[in-house]
């Protein structure tokens, strides 16, 4: 969704009201053939915090090195801990539901790559009645002039309680109290 004086108040008010599913992934690479392999989500309704989410998945391609170097999951974990992509993503979709806004930080990578996930493995993602929040959009909009938008930066700017450790559940909580701060006064 496209962050304007208009959709903002009405991002605002299901954010106090309705029902907030915010994800993040952690993947092998940022190439057009890498894979997740770590899916995370935290559910919040009416702004309270009510489940959460995590799966690691076993991926079908070569872990780039700099990835791992990042999140510091190795082939060897993943191969032991990690689910089958087509598990990871249905359990993923089954946790998301229907009637949600869906929330990321930078959500074009995140939903690329679940798209991704989907073309690859011969799964549909069709929710109904989600939509979609990208706190780097909104923090652009409702922040201007900040030095940095990475997802570190602004939980620091913005005293958000949370770290960003390239853990997908991490970065997942960090990015839901990025969202609700955010939000705040508005």
């Amino acid at each position: 969704m496209r962050i304007s004086a208009v959709t903002l108040p009405r991002i605002a008010a299901y954010a106090r009201s309705g029902r907030v599913v915010v994800f993040d992934t952690e993947t092998t690479g940022c190439a057009r053939d890498d894979e997740i392999c770590q899916i995370a989500a935290a559910e919040y309704v009416a702004g309270l915090p009510t489940r959460t989410f995590c799966v690691y998945v076993r991926p079908t391609c070569e872990m780039n090195p700099c990835a791992e170097a990042i999140h510091g999951l190795s082939m060897e974990f993943l191969s032991l801990h990690g689910l089958a992509p087509e598990e990871a993503m249905r359990r993923f979709f089954a946790f998301l539901g229907d009637d949600a806004l869906l929330v990321a930080h930078n959500s074009r990578f995140d939903l690329g790559m679940v798209d991704h996930m989907c073309t690859k493995f011969g799964l549909e993602f069709a929710p109904r009645g989600i939509e979609t929040c990208d706190t780097l959009a909104l923090a652009r909009r409702l922040r201007p002039g900040l030095d940095s938008y990475r997802l570190v930066h602004l939980i620091s700017a913005l005293g958000v309680r949370g770290t960003n450790s390239h853990d997908a559940l991490d970065d997942t909580l960090a990015c839901a109290g990025l969202f609700f701060r955010l939000l705040e006064g508005t």
